[in-house]
């Protein structure tokens, strides 16, 4: 019962769009949990960038939500390449 048919590249073609998602996903993180925003470093987001991702938004989401609890205030390549 498809009336319209939208395509919709996945995250892995859309690598430009993550430090977007990610500053989105750290915004509404905070927001729900009642804390102040973490920050992400520079090399941490050009490090995410480089994954394959071969899930959807969702799973960067997920990515971000756990570097946002095991991190530190700024979230570093460190904590990244730990994940």
């Amino acid at each position: 019962l498809s009336v319209i048919l939208i395509q919709v590249p996945a995250l892995k073609d859309r690598k430009e769009d993550i430090p977007l998602l990610i500053e989105k996903f750290l915004e509404d993180i905070a927001q729900e949990n009642g804390d102040a925003k973490k920050k992400i470093s520079a090399d941490a987001v050009a490090k995410l960038q480089e994954f394959p991702w071969t899930g959807n938004i969702r799973e960067l989401r997920n990515v971000v939500e756990r570097l946002v609890i095991l991190g530190e205030q700024t979230i570093s390549l460190e904590d990244v390449k730990k994940y």
